[in-house]
Formats: structure tokens, sequence, C-alpha cells
């Protein structure tokens, strides 16, 4: 039986990197990364919940929970959407192996949809489009998760 990995938690996210290691060749073919990632899980019933992703070059440098966005890196951007459009999305990738064109981040962050991207400065805020493919394939390895929701 798999093992269950809880989402949002320090723990589901950790997997995502050990996937990420596993198809570094894959990584290489995007170039290399260098952002730090914040994922807001919003969550009316238990709280909201925050996590940053460093990326550095073509893995996961670090992975934490923070209490607020003052406690990210200063060069962050934020993916932001409730409890309820992370799970669509990583069903989706579950169910397709991938993402399905209408659920892809490029697909889900634009204007009026279920997600947010903003980060301190514009800059920051590219800095997700300018690595979105890379980014994309980190959460794909859902994929391979057995996932619950918190």
């Amino acid at each position: 039986m798999a093992l269950k990995t809880v989402f949002p938690s320090s723990e589901w996210f950790s997997a995502l990197a050990s996937s990420m290691l596993d198809k570094e060749a894959e990584y290489r073919r995007f170039g290399p990364m260098d952002c730090s990632m914040v994922v807001k899980v919003l969550d009316p019933a238990a709280g909201d919940r925050l996590f940053e992703v460093v990326f550095e070059l073509h893995s996961v440098a670090s992975i934490r929970e923070i209490g607020s966005l003052g406690e990210a890196s200063s060069e962050h951007f934020v993916i932001e959407a409730s409890l309820s459009a992370w799970r669509d999305m990583i069903e989706n990738i579950r169910t397709h192996r991938g993402a399905d064109l209408e659920h892809t981040l490029n697909y889900l962050t634009f204007p009026g949809d279920p997600m947010e991207v903003t980060g301190p400065d514009q800059l920051q805020t590219d800095t997700f489009y300018r690595y979105n493919q890379s980014i994309q394939e980190f959460f794909n390895g859902a994929a391979n998760i057995t996932t619950v929701y918190a």
C-alpha cells in the first residue's frame, strides 16, 4: 500500500522535491532555476497556510512552512488558491499523470481564475512566468504521490 501524504504539508512538498531529483535530466532541459516560491493555501475552516520552496539549479534547496509572508525570502513570488482549487489541480494531475490543459498553473493563474500569482514587486512576479515549465513539472510530480487533504 502506498504511503499517504497530507496536502498541505512540508512532507508533501518534500515528496515533490524527491520526485524532482529522480528526474534531474528532464529538469536540465528547462535550464537552471533560481527562485523562491511561496504556496499559499486558503482554508477558512482550518486557517491559511504558507509553504516556501526554494529552487536552486535543478533541485529544491529548502522547504519550510512559514507563518507569514514577512518570513519568506525577500525575493519570492506567491501562488495563492483555495484548498479546493489546489485539490482540483492535484487530483487532475494524478488522474492524467500530469495536468491537462485546463489544470496547468499557466491556465489556472489567468486573471479571474482560481489561482493568483503575486510578489513583492513585478520582477519577482515575473519569476513565476520565467520558470513556469519547471514549476509545472515540479507539481506534476504529484502524479506519483498518494495525497490526502487536511
